[in-house]
């Protein structure tokens, strides 16, 4: 029988993928080698799955940042390795009681503990408008809307609804991160201070009944966020090769929550594909790559990186891997997920003026990705290098149904969707650096 894993490493598929994105000569000539490309990628989506979690400082993360830096130096590349603390988390109780009943929650990070008997209080409903009513001393649950999330922002969103619940004095929170999977959605957030002063905490909404129903009544209910709210070390990967006084630049975050392996596997198996080609393609450019850490704290790890970036104005190009570049889409049936061999739609690109042109090009005919929109600020870390001045940059980012969600693993991703978006990155640096 055939099984999800040997069809991923099933490499021969590629003789039935067409040309993609453009005729580029660079990309033309490029075609020849796909079942080679394919197989490198399905192997390496692989790899990034089996090292597990992927939270910023953590082993899976390390091991990712210590693959990394030893491909990089095989394609040719000087690495640099830094590290910057980053908030971690040692878990040994998180949980909200209703009378005998304890229903798992999600620890929002940096993480407020409770005491180890827990925060015992009466709940409270916000409306799912984002009214926040009476919670003082109370434990605010919060449904959120229908939607796939992804961060906290300060004074916006549901980071508002949050941030008005912990100013009205709720004694805790307690969000329902309502999705497309029911899972938890984990949330990025920023990294200096935890996003309120109280215990928050992600609660599944396939979990959520019995808990919103008691928030209603005004039922009291347990509480319990128990464990280590601590930092650990989280590395910075930077490669060079330096030719000459002209540069390209790329970048990608490497962490992720979870196994985020359609979130941020897809990018790194992408970018070490790449990374080798630059390396060999662009023989009187200098090459500058960065692949950071920190990616849930508000791209701490592209803030630390980015002071070793080379000068803007000597920088023809920056392509910026950013997250889902290519997940399986996914339909209900009775009940359950299907997973199908198209890609799941919710991803989009991003551009400068000057490199506007180079990406309606090279990614024509890719789903969501051939109509890049402008530089959108805290929309992955972008804009991050456009402030800084690198003003021909672009980026791919995506939101699949199982993003920050338990559920991001190998089945949701094949290497078959992710080779035309490769293709399309080459296309259109090649005309950046052409033009």
């Amino acid at each position: 029988m055939t099984t999800r894993r040997s069809f991923l490493k099933q490499g021969a598929l590629a003789a039935g993928l067409g040309a993609v994105g453009s005729s580029w000569p660079r990309a033309g000539r490029a075609q020849n080698d796909d079942a080679a490309v394919l197989a490198r990628l399905a192997s390496d989506l692989e790899t990034h799955a089996s090292f597990g979690l992927k939270f910023s400082g953590g082993p899976g993360d390390d091991a990712t940042a210590d693959w990394t830096a030893e491909r990089l130096r095989a394609s040719g590349f000087g690495v640099d390795v830094g590290t910057f603390d980053a908030p971690f988390f040692v878990r040994r109780k998180t949980e909200i009681r209703l009378g005998a009943t304890a229903v798992e929650v999600v620890p929002q990070a940096p993480v407020v503990v409770t005491a180890n008997v827990g925060l015992t209080a009466r709940l409270a409903i916000v409306t799912e408008d984002g009214v926040v009513a009476d919670v003082r001393g109370r434990i605010a649950v919060i449904v959120a809307p229908e939607a796939r999330h992804a961060a906290l922002f300060p004074g916006r969103g549901i980071g508002g609804t949050v941030q008005a619940a912990a100013e009205g004095g709720a004694a805790g929170i307690v969000l329902v991160t309502t999705g497309p999977t029911g899972e938890a959605i984990a949330l990025n957030c920023p990294p200096e201070a935890p996003f309120v002063p109280v215990p928050l905490a992600i609660l599944a909404p396939r979990l959520a009944d019995s808990i919103v129903a008691a928030a209603r009544e005004g039922r009291e209910a347990t509480l319990i966020v128990e464990g280590d709210a601590t930092t650990r070390p989280c590395k910075n990967v930077v490669g060079r090769i330096e030719r000459g006084p002209r540069w390209i630049a790329m970048s990608t975050p490497r962490s992720g929550w979870y196994h985020c392996v359609g979130e941020r596997g897809t990018g790194q198996a992408a970018f070490l594909e790449i990374a080798d080609w630059l390396a060999r393609e662009f023989r009187e450019h200098s090459i500058f790559l960065m692949n950071t850490g920190g990616h849930e704290y508000f791209f701490a790890g592209s803030h630390h990186a980015i002071e070793a970036a080379p000068p803007p104005e000597s920088t023809v190009a920056w392509a910026h891997i950013g997250a889902t570049l290519a997940a399986r889409d996914a339909e209900l049936v009775d009940g359950d997920w299907r997973m199908l061999d198209k890609v799941d739609p919710e991803r989009s690109s991003m551009a400068t003026d000057k490199a506007r042109a180079a990406v309606v090009a090279g990614f024509a005919g890719l789903t969501g990705l051939d109509d890049p929109g402008v530089v959108r600020p805290q929309a992955g870390e972008l804009s991050t290098f456009t402030d800084k001045g690198f003003d021909t940059a672009f980026a791919c980012i995506g939101q699949h149904r199982w993003f920050h969600t338990t559920g991001d693993t190998i089945e949701r991703v094949d290497a078959r969707l992710l080779l035309p978006v490769v293709r399309a990155h080459q296309a259109t640096l090649g005309r950046l650096v052409d033009a």
